[in-house]
Formats: structure tokens, sequence, C-alpha cells
């Protein structure tokens, strides 16, 4: 089909993808009452000027007012982001607050479970001082706008502007506006049966999950963050490279994951069924990175690994890589981030109704994501070194569970997300204990 339907060349539209992830945030917010949020981490050690930092951020919000848009639909029925009225400024707040080491990971997992101010909000800094030379620095950001590599490459371009290496080159980069996609509707279609075809062995297929607690509305998320040192993280990069091959970080990684969490989901876990694992993709090419840092750049992949084998690392690395050989060669990733263009018709509350539909009002046993060296690597910012960097991202419910990987110079972390009441602290401890045990 030729039919290319008229659009404003001004706005900037929303592609089908970030139509899903403003899907998943209305769907956790009517369950539990969270938005699809997350937050990146800086761990900072030197001098750290406030005050200038936040004439920063509100220079940076001044040149990019699209942090201060909402979700609006067009009347081409296209969904897109509505930018403020002109000379309306934008507030983006920057909290401090004095914490001591005991009382630092309850801070920042009120920070992440701090709802924004509102349609309009979607940026928060805070602050968090240890000493006058210790500091955690969080962005906290609305997944509508950045993804994970989006929000770490705005922390590298806030801290390149304010040492004065952002030129405007650098700026007019950043594309702020989005064609419609109102056409090519015959690759679309056709997008979308491949992607049925790939899908409907899944159709009905029973995994395994964890029960939910109850009520579910009112609880937020809890954190815990696995730490790896440059000899740890050296000896998990070379067991990768022995037991999965080169370049084959992830599956290590994804098998290592559902090694650990396996026993927990055996004493808890309901019913029968295999574990179905989303995993992120980031689509962004090398050369339009930069051009690309707001909204979502992202695809997944899906792995489905039977319960027989949950248990051992070699047989799950094998099939993972398997798996997405296959997906990677099928087209996988980009058939769903295409086909999902024409999702876009449909209302965020029914498109959330339909992406659960296949597996009986489920999504998956967990989320999975391998960030991996991301868009942050410079050694400081401001005047401060980085010590190390690492995200704190809510799931949306279900399945309200997930395990992150980033790695950030010669340091790799690990974050596991759950659903306050999913897991008890015993299995937290077992998870943690079998992560750092056996990676």
């Amino acid at each position: 089909m030729r039919i290319s339907l008229p659009y404003s060349r001004k706005k900037r539209y929303l592609s089908g993808m970030d139509w899903v992830i403003a899907a998943l945030d209305l769907m956790n917010r009517r369950r539990t009452g969270g938005s699809n949020a997350s937050q990146v981490v800086l761990e900072l050690h030197g001098d750290f000027d406030e005050e200038k930092f936040k004439q920063a951020v509100t220079g940076l919000v001044d040149l990019f007012p699209v942090v201060g848009g909402r979700l609006a639909r067009c009347w081409n029925l296209a969904p897109y982001w509505a930018m403020p009225p002109a000379g309306v400024r934008v507030e983006v707040p920057v909290e401090s607050q004095t914490v001591t080491a005991a009382t630092l990971h309850e801070a920042l997992s009120q920070s992440i479970n701090t709802p924004f101010a509102g349609p309009e909000s979607h940026l928060a800094f805070k602050i968090f001082r240890l000493s006058p030379l210790h500091h955690f620095l969080v962005l906290r950001f609305d997944h509508c706008l950045l993804d994970a590599q989006g929000a770490e490459m705005l922390l590298d371009l806030l801290h390149c502007r304010i040492i004065g290496q952002a030129g405007s080159e650098r700026m007019e980069r950043i594309s702020l506006i989005e064609p419609a996609h109102l056409s090519d509707w015959m690759r679309k279609f056709e997008a979308g049966r491949q992607l049925i075809r790939l899908l409907r062995p899944l159709v009905n297929q029973k995994i395994r999950t964890l029960p939910r607690p109850v009520p579910l509305k009112g609880r937020g998320f809890r954190f815990r963050v696995i730490e790896f040192n440059e000899q740890e993280t050296e000896a998990i990069t070379a067991n990768a490279e022995r037991e999965a091959g080169f370049m084959m970080l992830m599956p290590y990684l994804l098998a290592s994951a559902l090694e650990s969490l396996d026993p927990v989901f055996k004493k808890r876990g309901e019913g029968a069924g295999d574990y179905l694992v989303t995993v992120s993709v980031d689509l962004r090419s090398p050369d339009m990175a930069q051009a690309n840092l707001f909204f979502n750049h992202l695809s997944f992949l899906l792995f489905t690994i039977p319960t027989a084998i949950a248990g051992d690392r070699r047989q799950t690395v094998d099939l993972v890589k398997l798996q997405m050989y296959e997906q990677i060669k099928n087209g996988f990733p980009g058939a769903l981030a295409e086909s999902s263009m024409l999702m876009r018709i449909l209302s965020r509350s029914l498109l959330g109704r339909l992406m659960l539909k296949p597996l009986n009002g489920e999504f998956a046993s967990f989320s999975f994501s391998c960030v991996g060296k991301g868009g942050y690597r410079s050694a400081k910012f401001m005047n401060a070194d980085v010590v190390n960097l690492f995200h704190m991202p809510l799931v949306p419910l279900p399945p309200g569970l997930g395990l992150v990987f980033n790695q950030y110079g010669t340091r790799m972390n690990a974050t596991l997300t759950y659903l306050d009441g999913l897991l008890d602290q015993k299995n937290v401890e077992d998870v943690d204990a079998h992560v750092r045990g056996r990676l």
C-alpha cells in the first residue's frame, strides 16, 4: 500500500515501541499505583557544587523543553509528544538530602518509588550526601521520555555542558522531531504477519510465575543492588567467554540469572510451565546514537527455557544462544518494532490488555536487561570522580520482577527489582548469594 497520510512536520510523533512503553506505564499505574519509571545512580567521590549543578540542569531544560511534554493524540490518530506552550518554563526538581551508609539504600528506594508531580513531569534529580566528599547523584526518569541508554546519555551531556565540552554541533544532532510513520503500510502489515508467526508457539503457553501479594494497589518496589569489583568483573567476563563464547556476555548472564532465580520459583512458583523471559534490545545505530537521546529506541527478544534445564547453566547458555540466533536471523526485534506502529491506533488501555491476552494475563516470568557499557563514559562528573554507576528500574506488573546488569568502566553491577511482597528477605538473600557465588 502506497497510501501516506498527512501529518505535521513540526511534531514529535511516538513510535510503536514508545506507545508500548506508555501502555505498560498505564498498566502499572492501575495495578500498583506506581509508574513505569527508572533511575540511574552515580556514586561520586570529590567536590560537588550543588548550586552549579542546579544551574546546569535549568540551562539544559531550557534547551530541551521536550522534558516537560505530555502524551497526546493528533487529528490523524497518531500519538505524539505535545511540547509545553511557548514561554512556559519547565521545572525539573533538584533536591538534596544527607544520609548515612545505613539509610542510603532505603533513600534510593524511596526516590524511585516517588511518583512524578504530574503528566508534564518526567525527570527529577536527587543528591544524597554521605560526607562532604561522598555523594550519590540520582536521575529519576519516566520511561515514556527516556530509556536506560538515553538516561546515561543525558547525564553525559549534562556533564559535558558543565565542563564546556558539549559544542553546538553535538546539541544540534539531538532530534526532537519524528515523523508520524503513516506510510509503508505493506511493510508494517508484513512485519505484523511475521510477528504472529513467530509468536504463535507461545499462545496459551503456561509459564512459571510467582504468586502476587494482595492487595496490589499501593505497593512499592524493592531492590537489591549487587556490586562487583574490578577483579570480580574480570572473572565474570572471562567465565562468560569460556562458557558462552566471544561477545556472548548476555546469554551467559541470562543463564546465570535464571539459575539464581530458579530455586525461588520452585519454592514459591505457581503451577507448572516453562520460563519465559523478556530481554530488551537497544536498536540505536552507532552513527545515530547521539541524535536518538530522547524516547525509546528498543525492542525485545523472548526466551523460553524449560524448567527441567533452568538449573543447568551450560544447557541454558546453549539454548539462549540458539534462540537468540534464530530470533535475530528471523528479524524478530525489527518485526516487533515495525508492527507495533500499527498498534498506535489503539488506546493505551486496550493495547495493555491485548499484550497480556496471548499468555492468559501474563507477560513473562521475569524481565532481564543487559545494559552493558552504556552512554555515560566519563571518569568524572563535574569535578568529582565517578566510582560507580548502576540502574534501579521499576518493572511493570506483570511480571513485577526483573534483573538488570550494567557495566561502568571496569565494574559490573546487577540490580534485582521486585514488587514488595513478591519475594521475602530470605529469597533476596539467596538470589544475592547465588549471583555472587556462581558468576
